[in-house]
């Protein structure tokens, strides 16, 4: 005796199995209400054979098994397919795929089947839809494996394990079998096939048209470039990550040294060179941070050495840092963007920031001359066009 079952797989899975679960639980609810079939108590919920059109079997029919065996069968496969299709699409999406390939399954079922009047034949089960799902997941994934347990048993002799198989290679086999059995005349076969026959079609569509990205997995791209590589791909990851850790240790080393240097010349009086070096280090991960004392000494160094831009954007820098207790930076800061920046309003705003009851008399009045000559430029500018 031997009995396997499918129940995971190795393709990138980057949705929750919400719709797979639901569907599962589903079916599976349907059977205890209903029971086996069909009797006559559930019989109007099996797609029926040459007794006109009924749309509401159409849906009904998917929700329906024989018995046990056949529910946990679907289930299992619906399981891992599920995983692969709803993995890449999400859950409405997936669920619109399978009812879609469901009801379409069963409503050319049941055309087909209207000459067979009196026939007294009816069908059901996810079967057809589960193979359409199966198709979409070899076409979009036939590379990956799923991974299946088995067990297998003789007299006393009893064997347990795993075994990978590519779906490529799973639905191909799957199919073939389907074939034998509409050659020998089973139209269950048959019935597989339609769903995998609007599955395929569908998978193509939603591939083609960029509604889902297999990465380079899926059958067409297999079939001009080969099958891709995991040891390729996370070679080049390993290789990126490590020239981004050097890259990382040789902008630290820059970082240092250029921090050194930027000491040495604030320490000499040299602000202008110290404010070069700090400039020349922002592109190696945003430089080097300062602390409070040598932010403020860079910005007096750069008033004092009458370089107005850089001086105004180390204070305007220092005052966001450290907002507290700057009232006096910020009224130079105002009088650099003033008198000699040509930015009135700029300076208006950074004296909004100011209390007038924190400023000694001198500085109360130093503002206020400020203010006013900030005033008087605005005024004299002509009107914006």
């Amino acid at each position: 005796m031997f009995f396997f079952f499918p129940y995971a797989t190795d393709a990138p899975i980057y949705h929750r199995p919400i719709a797979t679960i639901g569907l599962i639980v589903a079916n599976i609810l349907v059977f205890l209400a209903v029971g086996g079939g069909p009797t006559e108590r559930n019989s109007h919920l099996w797609l029926a054979w040459g007794a006109g059109l009924h749309p509401f079997q159409w849906v009904s029919s998917n929700f329906v098994h024989g018995d046990f065996f056949h529910l946990a069968g679907n289930m299992i496969f619906l399981w891992v397919f599920g995983l692969v299709v709803e993995g890449k699409i999400g859950w409405w999406r997936f669920l619109v795929c399978y009812l879609g390939i469901g009801v379409g399954q069963s409503m050319v079922e049941q055309i087909l089947t209207l000459p067979l009047t009196g026939a007294n034949t009816r069908s059901g089960g996810a079967s057809s839809a589960i193979f359409g799902i199966m198709a979409m997941a070899a076409i979009w994934a036939p590379a990956n494996e799923i991974t299946c347990g088995y067990f297998a048993g003789l007299g006393w002799m009893i064997r347990t394990g795993t075994f990978d198989v590519a779906i490529g290679l799973w639905a191909a086999g799957f199919i073939g079998l389907n074939l034998l059995q509409l050659l020998w005349g089973s139209l269950t076969g048959l019935l597989h096939l339609m769903g995998a026959a609007f599955g395929a079609p569908l998978a193509i569509l939603l591939l083609k048209t960029g509604f889902v990205d297999c990465e380079g997995w899926d059958a067409f791209t297999i079939c001009r470039n080969g099958r891709p590589s995991y040891s390729g791909e996370l070679g080049k990851r390993r290789a990126y990550v490590e020239e981004i850790a050097k890259r990382r240790e040789r902008d630290d080393a820059v970082r240092a040294d250029r921090r050194e240097e930027f000491r040495r010349l604030l320490t000499a009086g040299d602000a202008a060179g110290a404010q070069r070096v700090r400039q020349s280090t922002s592109g190696y991960d945003g430089g080097f941070p300062l602390e409070r004392n040598e932010l403020f000494q860079l910005a007096e160094g750069l008033d004092a050495a009458k370089a107005w831009a850089d001086a105004a954007a180390v204070m305007e820098e220092a005052i966001g840092q450290y907002p507290f207790g700057t009232d006096g930076l910020r009224i130079r800061l105002a009088t650099i963007l003033a008198g000699r920046l040509d930015r009135p309003q700029e300076a208006l705003d950074v004296l909004d920031g100011i209390d007038p009851e924190m400023l000694s008399a001198e500085e109360g009045a130093l503002a206020g001359r400020v203010s006013r000559k900030a005033r008087e430029m605005i005024a004299k500018r002509p009107p914006a066009p």
